[in-house]
């Protein structure tokens, strides 16, 4: 995740000096794996799978407000696509958009590296299908297997993590693991 404060001529007074501004605004984008059992060396395109393979892309957009020092709260957006090639000749194509709000807990004790705990809910869309590729014609049992699907629900996480101040408190980065 990487942190920019936009409205940063909102100093906080309540804040200390390690977090001097009220608002911020945070986008991340990164791949999202799966399967961590046996990653192969091209893990950075790809995550390896028994039936084929799998591209996945997060993308995160929130806007935070800091309601005491070490805690900031806002609403957030979220984007999640993953396309998987099954070796069966079709294209699964997932399609996940989020909104809701989140709040984190931040120790702001030393000045390079703050630890942090993200909560969050959510409403969530997803959406499915499949494309059928080099003119495959499925059998009446993969049709049935691979049908397109639509569903709504309400998710939680929980995502512990580590902020490391890169640029004058104003830009950094976030290395957490999300629960869900």
């Amino acid at each position: 995740i990487y942190t920019i404060p936009i409205f940063a001529q909102n100093p906080c007074s309540s804040c200390d000096t390690l977090s001097p501004y009220k608002h911020s605004i945070m986008f991340q984008y990164n791949r999202a794996f799966d399967d961590i059992r046996g990653l192969p060396d091209y893990l950075i395109y790809n995550v390896s799978f028994e039936d084929g393979l799998e591209q996945n892309y997060y993308a995160n957009l929130r806007y935070g407000y800091r309601v005491h020092k070490n805690i900031m709260v806002g609403p957030e957006m979220m984007f999640f696509t993953q396309k998987r090639y099954f070796i069966t000749n079709n294209i699964l194509h997932v399609t996940s958009f989020k909104v809701g709000g989140y709040a984190r807990f931040l120790v702001n004790r030393w000045r390079v590296f703050k630890p942090f705990a993200d909560v969050g809910m959510s409403y969530n869309y997803v959406h499915s299908k499949y494309n059928w590729t080099n003119n495959y014609q499925p059998t009446d049992e993969e049709m049935q297997r691979y049908q397109p699907y639509d569903f709504h629900r309400f998710d939680t996480y929980i995502a512990p993590g580590m902020s490391f101040m890169i640029w004058k408190n104003h830009v950094n980065i976030d290395i957490g693991i999300k629960f869900s």
